[in-house]
C-alpha cells in the first residue's frame, strides 16, 4: 500500500500503522498516528492485533523488512511501500514517538529469539539473592543490574580491601575499608536507577538463610566457602528455589545449576563430604582476575535463561572450563540415590 493511501485511511481511523524500526531510529520521528512495535512483538501478538484491527500496516525504513514480515503473518497485514523513507519524501506528517525508556534500554536483548518483552518483564519482576559480593558476586551483580533484574538482594559482611580490586571490578580504590554491599548498592543504582537493591551487611547463616532464600526467585552463589554452599543447597531444596553454583581457582572455573525437580542432582550429590580445604579456593590458591568474571558471566547467563524459560541450561551437569588451554566440558552426573537431602 502506498503512503498517500495509508495517510488518508489513517486519518479516517480505518487502519493502524505499526512502525517496526528500532527505538533509536524512531527517535527521529514516526508517521503521525503510528504505534511502535518490534517485529518479534508483532509475531507474538498476531492474533490479538487481528482481533482489534481490520487492517494492519507494517512500516520499516524502506519497506523490505515489513514486506517480508507480512508474508509470514498472512491475511490482514500489508506493507507500507517505500517505508518511512517514502513517508518523509512525500512530506506527510510525523511526530515524536511515545517511547518507553526501559524498552530503549533493553532493546538489544529484547530482540533475541525467545526473549522479547515477555522475557524482559519476567526479569523486571524477579528477585535474585546474591550470596557474596566478591570475585564472583561483583561482576555478577553488574550484569544482573544491566540486564534489568528488578530486585537484587546482596548478602556479605566483608569490607573492600586493596587486594580485592584486581578482580572485584565494581569497587574502586576509594571504596577500600567500606562495606562491600553498601558500596555495591550505590554503584548499581547509579548504573540502573530502575531496579531495587537490598544490601544485607551479614553472612548467610542458619538464622537468616531460610527467610532470605524463600523470598528469592533464584540464588547465585558468589561465595568461596564450602559450608555456605551446603547451607544454600539445603535451604534451596526446602524452599524449592533454584541456585547457581560457581567455583574458581587459578585459570579454572566450574558452574552448575541446581533445581528441586525430580531427577536433578543437588550440590551434595556432587560434593557429598567436602571440607573447606578440599574445595577450589581462590584466596588460598590464587586466581587470575578475569577468571571469576568469566564464571560470573556464565552464572548470570544461566540465571537469565532460567528465569525467562529458555530450556538450554546446566541443570543436568557441571561446566568445567580451563581458560589457560581453553578446554571445556560439561560433566554429566546422575542424582546420588543415597543423598538424603534431595
Amino acid at each position: 500500500m502506498n503512503v498517500q493511501d495509508i495517510h488518508q485511511l489513517l486519518k479516517a481511523r480505518k487502519l493502524v500503522v505499526i512502525d517496526l524500526r528500532s527505538p533509536e531510529d524512531q527517535l527521529s520521528g514516526i508517521s503521525a498516528g503510528a504505534v511502535c512495535c518490534s517485529a518479534e512483538e508483532v509475531l507474538d501478538q498476531r492474533d490479538q492485533l487481528l482481533a482489534n484491527y481490520q487492517q494492519i500496516v507494517l512500516m520499516c525504513y524502506q519497506g523490505m523488512t515489513s514486506q517480508s514480515l507480512c508474508q509470514q503473518l498472512g491475511h490482514g497485514f500489508v506493507s507500507a511501500e517505500g517505508g518511512f523513507a517514502a513517508w518523509q519524501k512525500a512530506g506527510l506528517p510525523t511526530e515524536k514517538p511515545k517511547s518507553d525508556p526501559l524498552k530503549l534500554r533493553y532493546q538489544q536483548q529484547i530482540k533475541l529469539p525467545g526473549f522479547g518483552l515477555q522475557g524482559q518483564q519476567k526479569l523486571s519482576q524477579a528477585n535474585i539473592l546474591l550470596v557474596g559480593a566478591g570475585g564472583l558476586g561483583a561482576p555478577a551483580m553488574m550484569y544482573l543490574a544491566g540486564a534489568g533484574v528488578g530486585h537484587l538482594t546482596l548478602v556479605d559482611d566483608d569490607e573492600v580491601s586493596e587486594s580485592n580490586l584486581h578482580r572485584q571490578v565494581i569497587y574502586t580504590a576509594a571504596d577500600v575499608g567500606q562495606s562491600k554491599v553498601i558500596q555495591a548498592r550505590n554503584q548499581l543504582l547509579a548504573m540502573n536507577p530502575h531496579i531495587r537493591i537490598t544490601a544485607e551487611e551479614a553472612k548467610l547463616t542458619q538464622e537468616n538463610a531460610a527467610d532470605l532464600i524463600a523470598a528469592a526467585d533464584l540464588v547465585i552463589d558468589g561465595t568461596d566457602n564450602i559450608r555456605t554452599r551446603y547451607l544454600i543447597n539445603d535451604h534451596c531444596l526446602v524452599s524449592k528455589t533454584p541456585w547457581i553454583y560457581a567455583a574458581v581457582s587459578g585459570f579454572e572455573l566450574q558452574v552448575a545449576v541446581f533445581t528441586h525437580e525430580a531427577g536433578n542432582l543437588c550440590y551434595r550429590c556432587l560434593f557429598e563430604q567436602l571440607a573447606d580445604d578440599d574445595a577450589p579456593n581462590c584466596s588460598r590458591e590464587g586466581v587470575l582476575g578475569p577468571v571469576p568474571g568469566m564464571a560470573a558471566m556464565i552464572q548470570v547467563t544461566e540465571a537469565i535463561k532460567y528465569l525467562i524459560g529458555l530450556p538450554q541450561n546446566l541443570r543436568h551437569g557441571m561446566l568445567s572450563y580451563n581458560l589457560l588451554n581453553h578446554q571445556a566440558k560439561v560433566l554429566k552426573y546422575p542424582p546420588n540415590q543415597r543423598c538424603t537431602h534431595r
